[in-house]
């Protein structure tokens, strides 16, 4: 079980830009303080998360086999997510997204023949590459940005890199894929100072750290009697039309990607504005929607696939 310094409850109490400038990073846009744990793993805090300090620490959810036992693998993944539920000194019902994140890795081998629902969209899945920890935080941070309160996200905590180290083949990536992601990562680093500079370990694993959001996905909404299937159908691609309007899409974009929330009335979902309130909780292929040959050319860029553009 890996420590993290007791010093840290010196800065506990301290806001975010209050807390010491060695601890501070920045990647891709976003803010994070890195924190190193006693075995050498790295904790990259959010503004979001910083004041769950407390409850995203990994002593809290990542000690032995606390994942499988305590946590629940979430029904229908198609990688290794979890929901575990934390302590909070204010919210009892606080719980965890424990996301490992698959960059690096074949996206079409990773989730599967079966996991693509719009086959259309099949080359160019292939064609893309999981986005990186750090990338898939600075996309949804910049989709929250855009969509404000109109579309409800898990709001990211943290990225935490245990110590443990593997072999390439035990973490499923690709070697000759890596340097785009250090192209990019080194890119953006090269206007830090030198001892704030982030850099990928190939031989750690990465876990993104999101906060649970309630509710169901659509596609057991459907199952479940609160929608018909055309309803869903409208309500997914509904779903797509809004991110697109955005500057977004989610190239694997399904229903089981799509939260919505029962009603008081039964039988019924939360709507708003006479829609149904949706939230959206996979962000591992979120891409500005130029990016995907479809949409608006990007200021000053070609279209095409490019699976780590962040302009």
């Amino acid at each position: 079980m890996e420590r993290f310094d007791g010093s840290l409850h010196l800065y506990r109490h301290r806001p975010f830009d209050a807390v010491p400038a060695g601890l501070r990073r920045r990647v891709f846009g976003v803010d994070y303080l890195q924190l190193r744990g006693r075995q050498s793993g790295d904790l990259y805090i959010t503004r979001h998360g910083w004041p769950a300090l407390e409850s995203i620490v990994p002593s809290q959810w990542f000690t032995g086999d606390r994942l499988s036992k305590v946590g629940r693998q979430l029904a229908g993944a198609t990688g290794a997510v979890y929901r575990v539920p934390v302590p909070h000194r204010v919210c009892p019902r606080f719980a965890l997204v424990a996301k490992f994140s698959r960059f690096a890795q074949d996206a079409l081998v990773a989730m599967g023949p079966d996991a693509v629902a719009d086959y259309g969209e099949r080359d160019r899945v292939a064609a893309l590459e999981f986005l990186s920890p750090f990338a898939e935080v600075a996309h949804l941070e910049r989709l929250r940005a855009a969509a404000g309160a109109r579309i409800p996200t898990k709001a990211p905590l943290a990225i935490y890199s245990p110590a443990t180290r593997y072999l390439d083949w035990e973490l499923g990536r690709n070697g000759h894929s890596r340097w785009r992601y250090d192209r990019e990562l080194a890119g953006d680093q090269a206007t830090q100072p030198e001892g704030a500079r982030v850099r990928y370990d190939w031989e750690r694993l990465y876990i993104l750290l999101y906060r649970w959001m309630d509710g169901m996905d659509a596609e057991a909404a459907e199952q479940q009697g609160y929608v018909t299937e055309a309803e869903l159908a409208a309500l997914t691609h509904g779903a797509r039309d809004n991110l697109r309007a955005l500057g977004w899409d989610v190239l694997d974009h399904k229903p089981r990607h799509i939260i919505v929330r029962a009603a008081a009335e039964p039988g019924r979902l939360v709507h708003r504005a006479g829609r149904v309130l949706w939230g959206l909780v996979d962000y591992e292929l979120l891409v500005p929607y130029a990016e995907t040959g479809r949409g608006p050319r990007a200021e000053g860029g070609a279209l095409g696939p490019r699976p780590l553009a962040l302009r």
